[in-house]
């Protein structure tokens, strides 16, 4: 564990203290009244009105969400006055059917709730999966169990859990990735040659030579096989529709964004012959057999297995195009698990941020709901999204951890028509975000798009995400968009990249956003992919305009602390600390400025970069030296000469650029131990430089 000591920055590790899982608020508020009961041994055949059955079992709990909101409603129907209504869940695990919706009818009034809340002490867990059972054990670990009505798509499952752990489709190869070999040619016979009439970039987005053995034709139920081509940011999931083994070429039912050559690898899903290594599973669809290779010491007949079935766990529907809306509605203390995902026939890509993929929790025209103390876990898409026109809405104190994609979503890719439809002024905060992109591999922990106002706040990031936070939805500077006045601060960032991907940065934002800041994050130990160069801490990409960066801590970030297009504009960076980028420690990169309007650059001031390896910033030259940066810090700590790309320090200087920027050791009190607190005598504080107050990022101790 990384943790900075020391009074005035001082990291509080995780902050494990906090108890920042579903049940938690339960386990420590008083007991409470409730409208109604629900359990796992109730009945919708009662008035719901017992926390627990009665002797005779003639009276208790509810047993559904459903029953519950559906004696809601016909209880405040005849209620005389506005007052708040709660739901008290009884633990164990409550599987569902279908998702739980709640509408515009379902709402409570201001300052007054609907409440859905876990029973003190007590962990409700909803479900989408279904249990597997009927095992038996086969040669070595192979064990088999059959599934007859999976034989059709809709019984069909893409993911296995067992005893809570998520468990791998049967792939090839078992590790790492496969090369493509080439693009394939027209010149070729067969149906490369019959797509002679279409366009070049059809071919290549759909079809490529592989190596000689490497996809075979006589794979068992080639039909269900998945190739996984890894494009840096994102990965294209396809179906196969024809090999030609004479040809080493394939073609795919349908393709990606760019051509499949844009790739430094690939990996087949879902094949019957990967079925080696343990933890391993493949279901025949064919045949309804499910195959799982055990681990060791593993009894499957003593284990549970669940298959999601579900993508969808609840829903808020509002209808924010009319004017109605969900409002008021509380989620407290309560465990959401195992979604399902779904493979289009035309397979599945997307340019960036796995946007199209579907959340466990769903809200449109949500305002003023509360998500607390919840556990989302087990998933195969999102894990929350706010979308059209949420307002006001708050997650804190969560655990989001294993998704097949991203953990919150918040606004849209498109610009809302009105502000009553933007979805804005939301809150994240104090919670978990862990290990995510298992399915979909290019997906940020949080994204926000079309949408400002809201507050990304003391969370912890940890484990496979393409990005911790993504901000901002535009590539150019006009149209202006509603990405405005957005904030991320006091957030603890670590350790991601550890899927194939890697990262590309911990916090990056696209598009002019007015206002939106980026302060007081503590940033470490940020990963690339094997072979990709990125895994930056905080990126400014095309066309970011307005945005302040300060007050941030990133060090051991593999491409450095800090990086920008060159079409930015008007962005202030300062008084942050980049220390110890592996490859590099700044960028300036992209396209070559436009001429209308002329970026001119932004400005870097009072920051502190130290290093050991590599050179301070990536590029031998820019295009433009439009920029300004000066009164900051710079130090090789291995005293080697520093460099400005190809320019000395004078020369450097001689271009307008740090004038009163110095050369020095910053004086950290501890580096070797992540304490970079600087000692009282560092020349940082000459130039201006504040000290960081880093005390309580990350999620924050309950009072």
């Amino acid at each position: 564990m990384h943790h900075l000591a020391g009074a005035g920055i001082w990291l509080l590790g995780f902050h494990l203290a906090t108890g920042v899982v579903a049940g938690q608020a339960a386990q420590t508020a008083p007991a409470i009244t409730a409208d109604f009961y629900l359990s796992p041994s109730g009945s919708d055949q009662w008035t719901g009105q017992l926390p627990e059955p009665n002797a005779g079992k003639t009276d208790g709990p509810f047993a559904t969400l459903a029953r519950a909101r559906d004696a809601l409603r016909g209880l405040k129907s005849h209620s005389s006055r506005a007052r708040s209504f709660t739901v008290m869940i009884r633990g164990g695990e409550y599987r569902l059917s279908e998702p739980f919706q709640l509408g515009p009818e379902d709402s409570g009034w201001e300052g007054l709730p609907v409440t859905y809340a876990a029973y003190p002490g007590e962990q409700p867990v909803f479900t989408g999966g279904r249990i597997i059972r009927g095992w038996r054990r086969g040669e070595k670990d192979l064990w088999q169990a059959d599934l007859p009505e999976t034989k059709t798509n809709r019984q069909a499952f893409r993911q296995l859990f067992v005893n809570g752990q998520r468990r791998e489709r049967a792939r090839w190869p078992a590790e790492k990735w496969l090369k493509v070999a080439g693009t394939a040619d027209y010149k070729e016979s067969g149906w490369a040659g019959a797509m002679k009439g279409q366009n070049d970039d059809e071919l290549a987005r759909r079809s490529f030579r592989f190596r000689a053995g490497d996809i075979r034709q006589g794979w068992t139920n080639l039909e269900d096989v998945e190739v996984v081509v890894l494009q840096f940011w994102m990965a294209a999931r396809l179906r196969i529709k024809e090999v030609d083994e004479r040809q080493c070429s394939v073609l795919f039912t349908g393709g990606s964004w760019r051509p499949l050559t844009w790739s430094f690898g690939y990996y087949v899903d879902n094949v019957a012959e990967g079925l080696t290594a343990p933890g391993s599973w493949y279901l025949n669809r064919q045949t309804g057999v499910l195959s799982y290779h055990s681990l060791p010491g593993e009894d499957l007949s003593r284990a549970e297995a669940v298959a999601p079935q579900m993508e969808q766990l609840v829903c808020l529907a509002g209808e924010p195009d009319k004017g109605k809306f969900v409002e008021e509605v509380v989620f407290r203390g309560l465990a959401f698990r195992h979604t399902a995902w779904n493979l289009p026939a035309a397979g599945y890509h997307y340019a960036q941020a796995e946007l199209p993929v579907p959340a466990a929790l769903q809200a449109l025209g949500a305002r003023r709901c509360r998500l607390e103390d919840c556990e989302l876990s087990r998933l195969g898409g999102w894990g929350i999204e706010l979308g059209r026109g949420c307002q006001d809405n708050r997650i804190s104190r969560c655990l989001v951890e294993d998704m097949g994609a991203g953990a919150v979503k918040i606004g849209e890719a498109e610009e809302p028509a009105s502000d009553v439809l933007e979805a804005c002024r939301n809150e994240v905060s104090d919670s978990q975000f862990r290990h995510g992109c298992k399915v979909y591999l290019g997906a940020p922990a949080v994204w926000v798009g079309q949408s400002g106002g809201n507050r990304i706040r003391h969370n912890e990031f940890a484990g496979q995400f393409m990005w911790a936070v993504s901000l901002g939805w535009n590539w150019s500077y006009f149209p202006l968009t509603r990405s405005r006045g957005n904030l991320v601060e006091k957030n603890h960032i670590h350790d991601l990249g550890t899927g194939p991907l890697g990262t590309h940065g911990a916090l990056y934002c696209l598009g002019v956003s007015p206002g939106t800041v980026l302060r007081d994050n503590y940033i470490h130990h940020i990963h690339a992919a094997e072979a990709w160069g990125a895994g930056e801490g905080i990126i400014l990409d095309n066309g970011c305009v307005g945005i302040l960066v300060e007050n941030n801590l990133v060090h051991d970030a593999e491409a450095g602390g800090w990086g920008c297009n060159f079409n930015c504009l008007g962005n202030i960076i300062q008084n942050n600390i980049f220390v110890n980028g592996r490859v590099y420690q700044l960028t300036r990169y992209g396209d070559a400025p436009g001429a209308n309007p002329p970026p001119n650059g932004e400005v870097f001031t009072r920051n502190i970069v130290a290093w050991q390896t590599g050179p301070l910033i990536k590029e031998n030259d820019w295009i433009s030296y439009a920029t300004l940066w000066d009164y900051n810090l710079y130090w090789q700590s291995r005293g080697e000469p520093v460099r400005f790309m190809r320019h000395t320090f004078d020369e450097w200087k001689a271009k307008g650029l740090d004038t009163h920027s110095v050369i020095a050791e910053p004086l950290f009190v501890d580096p070797a131990k992540n304490d970079f607190r600087l000692r009282p005598d560092s020349p940082a504080f000459k130039l201006g430089f504040r000290p960081l107050k880093l005390d309580d990022v990350g999620p924050r101790p309950r009072r």
